[in-house]
């Protein structure tokens, strides 16, 4: 599994939200640290990578997000592949 730090909730949920603003063409930048240099450290799997994308698509699909949102949130996390994958 992959490694964690203490990590500030907030500043991340804030990173999240930008992320997937810009991603899905919306007015918010992305102010976080490039993908590789932010999980260089994490050792996160492709098992790990794949986990969270299902554990992130159920969370969609119990709170109604349609099938066209929940893949392209898959696709825009899967640009993030060779970069996040390090394990």
């Amino acid at each position: 599994g992959a490694y964690f730090t203490k990590i500030d909730l907030d500043r991340l949920n804030q990173l999240v939200f930008e992320f997937f603003s810009m991603g899905t063409g919306g007015p918010h930048k992305y102010t976080g640290r490039d993908m590789a240099s932010a999980h260089s450290n994490h050792r996160i799997t492709e098992a790990d990578f794949q986990s969270s994308n299902d554990d992130l698509l159920d969370a969609l699909r119990e709170n109604g997000i349609g099938e066209a949102e929940q893949r392209e949130v898959i696709a825009i996390l899967d640009t993030l592949k060779r970069d996040v994958v390090r394990g």
